[in-house]
C-alpha cells in the first residue's frame, strides 16, 4: 500500500474544509472496511494523498426518534441498527437489512453512512493491480464496459450507468451524444432523436454525408465486432430534420432586441448564426459568393453532398429570422467599422479558401483543387479526354481527382509527399479513388511543370523520403537524384488552404499568428471585446463538424457576452445525458453493421449522390447494435434498498452547508460522484403509516456471501383490504437501487392477492435487459417481489 496522510478531525465543518482544501486529493474514512482494501489492492488508478478520519467527530453516531420519524448519525454501526429496540419496533426492515450485510465483524465497523457510499463490487473494477495490472474500466477512466460483453453473472439487467460522455461523444468534436439519440431511435421516437441531435448540430442531414466520423472510430463495438454505423443514422436523422423543417427551425418566442454580425456563410457562420437566432438575437450573415453554404457549396462534390441539401438547410436557417447577405464583401462592399457601428457584436467565419503557392517552376500554368471543384460546381470546367495530375493527399485531393476521372479525364493520377499510410485523405475516399482508375503516386513531390508557349505537356516529380522532421513538423526532404516525368495535359495543386486576412490588414488590431485569427479556444473570442471568429480562419482547414462546432462555441459565449454573463466553455452537451442508460438485449450479441447501398461504378457521375443512404428498418436495425456505453455494475448497499423502500432522506454537509436529497436522489447523485468537499452526516426515516406493511427479502445463493444477488425490500399502506401506497426497490439488479414503479401502479388501489402479486412481478421485469449471462436475476426478481406482496412483517433474509 502507497503511504498516505491522516488526519483526525473533530468536527464536520473541518472536515469540509480540508476536503475542500485537498480539491479531490483526500478521501473520507470512517468504517474503513471498503476503502482500505481498495487502497491496499492499489484499484483505483488515483491514490489520495490524505485520508481524513471523521470518527474522531463527537455526535455523528446516534439513532434517535423525533416528530418527523427516525435520524440516524451517519457514522452508527451496522451492529447498533440491528440490535436497537426501536428500529425494530417501527423501521424493521432497516435493521434486517443491516443484519444482511457480511458478518458480526464487519457489522461491527462498517457505518450506515458507509454502507450507503461504499464502492461498486464488479471483478473488472476491482481487480488488483498486483496481480497483472488494472482493468481501466468505463469507471476508471477507460473507453468501456468489459462486464458488458465478458463475465457479467452479478451484473445489472437494467442497463447501465452513465457517469461520463461515452467515448463516442468525446472523440466528436461537437460533442454530439450519439448514445442518448441513438436510444430515442430505439424507442421509436424520432422527433426527440432530432432534438437531441439539433442541441449541437444544426445541420445532421450535411454532417451525416461528409462528416470523417470520428465517433465511429472510438466505438467501443469496434474491439467486439464492427463499429456503429454512426453517421448514416446521423444522416437518417438529418434527413427527417428536413422534411419536417416548420417544426425543428422556427424564429425565437422573445427577441432581445441585439444585433450580431457574422462575416461567412459556411458552416461555421451558419451554425453560430442558427444558435444566436434561436436565443433571441437578430442575426446578419454577410458573404461575398453569390450562394451560402462556403466549401459545402462550392466544393464538395455533389456526388457526396448533394446541392439541394445544401440550400435545404440555409433556407431553414433563414427560416428562423437569419438575414443573408450575399455578394457583399467586408471592405469593397460594406467596412468594418460600419460592421462595428451598427452591430452589438460580430463573428468572423470567412474560412480559407486561397491556395498556396510552393515556388514550383511553371506553377501559374496550374490550377488549384478548390477552383477546380468549385467550376465543376458551375458546370465550366471540362477535361474529358485529358491527362490529369493531382498533387496533395488531403480530402480535396481525392475529391479533385475523382472528379476529373468521372467527367471523363483519359487518366487522372494522384501524386502526395506522403507515403499512403501517411495521406491525410480518409483511407475509405482514397480506397474509393483507387476503385474508380485513379492512379496513386504516393512519396512523390512537384519538382517542376514542364510547357511550352505557355501549354502544359509535363509534369516532373521528385522522390519524398520523409514528410515530417524528428519533432513532427512539415519538412520535406528528398532525393533528388531519382525523378520521374509524366505527359500531361492539366495539373491541380491540392496542397492545402489558406485564410484571406486582406479584409483586416491594416484596419483593425485584430491579432493574427501564421496566418490565422487567434482566439479563446473555449469561446471563440479575438483580442478584441464583442468581436469573435472561428472555423478555418482562426484553425486552418478542418472537417465540416469542427467548424459547426466552432460557430456553436462562439454561438455561446457571443450570447453570454451580449446578456453580461461571464465567459466560460460552451456546455450545451451537458444535461442531455441519462443515466440509467438503456440499450437493446440483441447488442451483447455478435452483428454486423448495416452497410449503406452505393452506386456502381458503371452509375456514378459528378451530380449523382453515390450513397443512397439507410431506410427505416436498418436504422432500427442498426440502433439495436449500440451499447449505449455506461457502467453494468449494481450498486451493493442493502441499506440503500431498504431505506429507498421507507422514503428516506440523506443529509450532506459541504462548502455551501448543509442539504438534504430525497434517497433515490441520493443514489443517482452519488453514483455520479459526491463533490469533493462533501460527506454524508445523517439519514432521516419518516414514520410509516400505522397501517403500513413491509418486507425485506435478499437473495445469495450462499449465506456466507455478503453481497445479494438480488434484494427487495417494500413498504405496502393499506386501507380496508386494499393497497393505498406502495414502495417496491430493488437491489443487485441495477447501477442504482432501483424502484420498481410499474410494479407499484399493478397493486396500487387493489387488493393483494396472489393474481395480482404475480401481475406484479411480471411487470417488474417487462424492461429487464439481461446481458449474456445473468438472465436467471429475471426470475428471481418476479419470484421475489411476488413473496414480497405476499409476506407478512416477520419476513426476513432468505438464503
Amino acid at each position: 500500500m502507497k503511504s498516505f496522510d491522516h488526519i483526525d478531525v473533530g468536527t464536520v465543518d473541518e472536515a469540509v474544509r480540508l476536503l475542500g482544501q485537498y480539491k479531490g486529493k483526500a478521501k473520507i474514512i470512517a468504517g474503513g472496511t471498503d476503502l482500505l482494501g481498495a487502497l491496499k489492492h492499489r484499484i483505483l488508478p488515483s491514490w489520495p494523498d490524505t485520508l481524513i478520519n471523521i470518527k474522531t467527530v463527537d455526535g455523528l453516531a446516534y439513532i434517535r426518534e423525533d416528530a418527523e420519524g427516525l435520524k440516524i448519525g451517519a457514522l452508527t454501526k451496522l451492529s447498533d441498527i440491528t440490535g436497537s429496540p426501536m428500529v425494530r419496533a417501527k423501521w424493521r426492515i432497516l435493521a434486517e437489512a443491516a443484519d444482511s450485510v457480511a458478518g458480526p465483524q464487519i457489522r461491527n465497523m462498517a457505518s450506515i453512512g458507509g454502507n450507503l457510499c461504499q464502492d461498486v463490487r464488479c471483478w473488472y473494477y476491482r481487480y488488483p493491480h498486483e496481480v497483472g495490472e488494472r482493468f481501466l474500466c468505463y469507471l476508471k477512466g477507460g473507453k468501456g464496459c468489459y462486464a458488458l460483453t465478458g463475465e457479467n453473472q452479478c451484473h445489472s439487467i437494467y442497463g447501465s450507468y452513465r457517469t461520463a460522455r461515452a467515448s463516442c461523444s468525446s472523440a466528436c468534436p461537437g460533442g454530439m451524444d450519439a448514445p442518448l439519440y441513438v436510444s430515442r431511435i430505439r424507442e421509436g421516437d424520432l422527433l426527440e432523436a432530432a432534438r437531441i441531435v439539433l442541441r449541437v448540430n444544426p445541420m445532421p442531414s450535411i454532417t451525416g454525408r461528409v462528416c470523417p466520423h470520428f465517433c465511429e472510430q472510438e466505438c467501443n463495438r469496434a474491439s467486439f465486432d464492427e463499429p456503429v454505423s454512426l453517421r448514416a443514422m446521423e444522416r437518417f436523422v438529418g434527413d427527417f430534420v428536413l422534411e419536417k423543417t416548420d417544426d425543428f427551425f422556427k424564429p425565437p418566442a422573445t427577441e432581445t432586441g441585439k444585433n450580431v454580425a457574422i462575416v461567412g456563410a459556411g458552416p461555421a457562420g451558419l451554425s453560430a448564426a442558427y444558435y444566436l437566432r434561436i436565443s433571441g438575437h437578430r442575426v446578419t450573415v454577410f458573404d461575398r459568393a453569390e450562394k451560402p453554404g462556403g466549401m459545402l457549396a462550392h466544393a464538395i462534390p455533389a456526388y457526396r453532398l448533394p446541392r439541394d441539401i445544401v440550400d435545404r438547410v440555409t433556407n431553414a436557417i433563414k427560416n428562423t429570422g437569419v438575414e443573408i447577405r450575399l455578394e457583399t464583401g467586408i471592405g469593397a462592399d460594406i467596412t468594418l467599422d460600419a460592421l462595428k457601428t451598427g452591430f452589438d457584436s460580430m463573428f468572423f467565419a470567412t474560412g480559407a479558401s486561397n491556395q498556396p503557392a510552393i515556388g514550383l517552376e511553371g506553377e501559374e500554368l496550374t490550377k488549384s483543387g478548390l477552383n477546380f471543384l468549385t467550376d465543376i460546381h458551375r458546370g465550366a470546367e471540362k477535361v474529358a479526354g485529358a491527362r490529369v495530375v493531382v498533387i496533395g493527399g488531403g480530402n480535396v485531393a481525392v475529391d479533385a481527382a475523382i472528379s476529373a476521372m468521372r467527367l471523363g479525364a483519359h487518366q487522372v493520377t494522384l501524386a502526395c509527399l506522403e507515403a499512403r499510410e501517411e495521406m491525410p485523405a480518409l483511407a475509405w475516399e482514397t480506397e474509393q479513388a483507387i476503385e474508380e482508375g485513379v492512379t496513386l503516386m504516393p512519396s512523390w513531390g512537384p519538382y517542376r511543370v514542364l510547357y511550352s508557349d505557355g501549354k502544359v505537356y509535363g509534369l516532373e516529380l521528385v522522390q519524398c523520403t520523409s514528410v515530417f522532421d524528428a519533432e513532427g513538423n512539415f519538412n520535406p526532404t528528398f532525393c533528388h537524384e531519382v525523378k520521374q516525368k509524366l505527359e500531361v495535359d492539366r495539373i491541380i495543386m491540392a496542397v492545402g488552404q489558406r485564410a484571406d486576412l486582406s479584409f483586416v490588414d491594416g484596419q483593425w488590431p485584430l491579432k493574427v499568428h501564421r496566418g490565422l485569427i487567434v482566439v479563446d479556444h473555449e469561446t471563440q473570442e479575438t483580442n478584441m471585446p464583442g468581436v469573435f471568429a472561428g472555423g478555418d480562419v482562426t484553425s486552418g482547414p478542418a472537417s465540416v463538424v469542427q467548424a459547426i462546432a466552432a460557430g456553436r462555441r462562439a454561438a455561446v459565449a457571443i450570447d453570454k457576452y451580449l446578456r453580461g454573463i461571464p465567459a466560460g466553455p460552451d456546455d450545451t452537451w451537458r444535461g442531455i445525458d441519462e443515466s440509467l442508460a438503456r440499450f437493446s438485449v440483441g447488442c451483447v450479441q455478435k452483428s454486423e453493421r448495416v452497410k449503406t447501398s452505393v452506386l456502381p461504378i458503371n452509375k456514378r457521375g459528378v451530380e449523382l449522390e453515390d450513397a443512397l443512404g439507410l431506410d427505416s428498418w436498418q436504422v432500427e436495425t442498426e440502433a439495436n447494435r449500440c451499447f449505449n456505453c455506461g457502467c453494468v455494475a449494481v450498486d451493493p448497499s442493502d441499506i440503500a434498498v431498504a431505506l429507498t423502500a421507507l422514503g428516506a432522506e440523506i443529509e450532506i454537509a459541504g462548502a455551501a452547508g448543509t442539504r438534504v436529497l430525497a434517497i433515490e436522489d441520493f443514489l443517482a447523485y452519488r453514483r455520479q460522484g459526491l463533490k469533493s468537499d462533501e460527506l454524508v452526516t445523517a439519514i432521516r426515516v419518516p414514520y410509516p403509516a400505522d397501517t403500513a406493511r413491509t418486507a425485506f427479502l435478499k437473495f445469495r445463493p450462499r449465506g456466507a456471501l455478503d453481497f445479494a444477488t438480488v434484494s427487495a425490500a417494500l413498504m405496502v399502506t393499506m386501507n380496508g383490504g386494499v393497497c393505498e401506497d406502495v414502495r417496491i426497490a430493488l437491489g443487485g439488479v441495477a447501477p442504482i437501487t432501483l424502484r420498481a414503479t410499474g410494479a407499484e401502479k399493478i397493486i396500487k388501489g387493489r387488493a393483494l392477492d396472489a393474481a395480482f402479486a404475480e401481475a406484479a412481478g411480471r411487470e417488474a421485469v417487462n424492461k429487464a435487459i439481461p446481458l449474456g449471462k445473468n438472465g436467471y436475476k429475471v426470475r428471481i426478481v418476479k419470484a421475489l417481489i411476488e413473496e414480497a406482496l405476499l409476506a407478512n412483517s416477520e419476513k426476513g433474509v432468505t438464503q
